[in-house]
């Protein structure tokens, strides 16, 4: 049977009936996502906290709206789109970490539904919505990534909302407003990421192709209504990039140039293996092993494991961080969908030992926080312990309802309750008075990391301060990591500026990936130590921070005692 041979009454339950399911499962999924997303010491990261959210509040500040800025410079290293969207949302909402996270988890929120109508659609029946819905929800990856305001989520919405429509197109032989819809979807996909957009929706209409669910003549007797599509996709994806391209000729190829470098194009990356396993937890041996052992069976099974493959091999020869993968999880929780609605006799069931390996790596990854928070004598804890004694129960008997429910549970409460209970990036309420009212600069790191989002300005940052400009302001504070102090005052020194010391507080703070917070250069020894004297003290970061006066001769490095 072909795709296109499924028609809605063939796949079961009225139409009126699945659109309040989807209803749910958006709702549901709102719900399940936006905890913990108001948090200051919530999951975040250096690109989130120094580009992604600033961005949007400058461009308010200065009144940008076609071309992102940042740091008083167009930022054109990405596309503008969720700078479009965050900006909209702090117009309309005021700025504020729920105001910028509460996109992604809007958006994440419809790439779930998506994969629920996909999982009807491919699969054939309504059951399988349902678990490819529960599926994504309870996947790690999901659950941290949808908290966040960054580029990753709403890159792989946009691309599966492309190809849900799409699909919707190609099932029912005709209605253009469907292909439309696909063609305004890929390209805010592109105006998201750039060309990354085309994996999943152009992965999924490949592996239709090639499993023989669309047929190749098919398709090209459609190629006057696809032409158009395509026309329309140009139309709205590519002005902005010419635009660009001739405002910013000199700046816009720079940022290309070391765009590409930055990927490393054709350099073989095993790592993505290890980055799906951990995102796709507690799922991830278990689709794996499913997805081997029907990549001959025809019909949906053979398209969905094309389709995770056009999805996620290319991730093999780039350099990739985890978060890239997260569209590889629309095809892969497809596929668990696939083996969970089949009937009984002729399934081939999830492999017990692979929900158990999933199941085992998940329970070390949350219980390990949840062990740190308590040795810490940090509160949290507590309430991971009812979800991973569910998520053990679940996984190891194995049963894969009662296993999304645990894991969904575990991962909602690791992120809203336990992980903001450790205090990462924490602002004292003495530094936010201080600051309320006065100019900030923030010095290299940055530290506070989200102070801008507090204060809801987005704060001035260098690491290197070679304009006067940038120290002039009356009564500007200045913010370093202690080990910064002597590089920032011999780059005042030239500007005749000295540092009075404020003050100065410890904190974990966020370098780079979410959960590297241990402050830079702590090793083995200091975790000893602290692990030793159940205390942090040997894992803080020292922020200190200064007013600015002018240069003495009694202070030639520019610290003013």
């Amino acid at each position: 049977m072909t795709t296109s041979s499924l028609s809605l009454p063939a796949l079961g339950q009225s139409a009126r009936s699945w659109r309040l399911t989807l209803v749910g499962i958006f709702l549901l999924a709102l719900a399940v996502l936006a905890p913990g997303i108001q948090s200051p010491t919530g999951i975040t990261g250096k690109d989130e906290y120094f580009l992604s959210l600033r961005t949007p509040l400058e461009m308010m500040e200065k009144d940008a709206w076609v071309v992102p800025v940042l740091n008083g410079h167009p930022r054109l290293k990405k596309p503008p789109m969720l700078y479009w969207l965050g900006r909209a949302s702090y117009e309309t909402f005021g700025p504020s970490l729920p105001a910028g996270r509460g996109v992604v988890v809007l958006l994440a929120a419809l790439m779930v539904t998506a994969g629920a109508a996909l999982g009807r659609r491919l699969v054939g029946t309504p059951k399988a919505g349902l678990w490819s819905a529960a599926l994504l929800l309870s996947m790690l990856g999901l659950a941290s990534e949808s908290r966040r305001f960054m580029l990753d989520i709403p890159t792989a919405a946009f691309s599966t909302l492309a190809f849900l429509f799409f699909l919707r197109w190609q099932q029912a032989g005709r209605g253009g407003l469907n292909l439309i819809l696909g063609a305004v979807f890929l390209a805010a996909g592109f105006l998201i990421k750039g060309p990354i957009v085309a994996l999943v929706c152009g992965g999924g209409i490949l592996a239709l192709l090639l499993a023989r669910q669309w047929d190749w003549r098919q398709a090209w007797a459609k190629r006057t209504p696809l032409s158009l599509a395509a026309l329309l996709f140009l139309a709205l994806a590519l002005p902005w990039f010419v635009w660009v391209r001739l405002r910013f000729p000199e700046a816009s190829a720079a940022e290309l140039q070391e765009e590409l470098e930055a990927r490393q194009f054709f350099i073989f990356s095993p790592e993505s293996l290890l980055g799906l396993i951990q995102i796709a937890l507690p799922w991830s041996f278990a689709l794996l092993g499913y997805a081997w052992r029907v990549r001959r069976e025809p019909g949906p099974a053979r398209m969905l494991v094309l389709w995770f493959l056009l999805t996620f091999v290319p991730f093999f020869f780039i350099k990739t961080f985890d978060r890239y993968l997260v569209g590889s999880l629309v095809p892969l929780a497809l596929l668990g969908a696939h083996a969970l609605s089949r009937p009984e006799a002729s399934r081939p069931a999830l492999g017990a030992w692979g929900l158990r390996a999933g199941t085992l790596i998940a329970l070390l990854l949350a219980g390990g926080f949840a062990a740190f928070a308590a040795w810490f004598h940090l509160a949290g804890w507590l309430w991971l312990v009812l979800p991973l004694a569910w998520l053990a129960w679940a996984g190891f008997r194995p049963r894969p309802a009662q296993l999304a429910g645990a894991a969904l549970l575990t991962w909602l409460t690791l992120f809203a309750v336990t992980f903001p209970a450790l205090g990462v990036n924490r602002v004292p309420p003495e530094v936010l008075a201080l600051t309320a009212q006065r100019p900030v600069l923030m010095f290299d790191g940055p530290q506070p990391a989200l102070l801008p989002m507090l204060l809801h300005r987005s704060l001035s940052q260098s690491s290197k301060l070679e304009d006067p400009a940038l120290v002039a302001p009356p009564g500007l504070l200045v913010f370093a990591r202690s080990e910064d102090v002597d590089r920032l005052a011999a780059q005042l020194a030239p500007l005749g500026k000295a540092l009075r010391p404020l003050g100065q507080y410890r904190v974990l703070s966020s370098r780079g990936s979410g959960i590297r917070f241990a402050r830079e250069g702590a090793g083995s020894r200091e975790w000893k130590e602290a692990l030793a004297r159940h205390s942090l003290d040997p894992l803080y970061s020292t922020v200190r921070y200064f007013e600015l006066v002018p240069l003495s001769p009694a202070a030639p490095r520019g610290t003013e005692q």
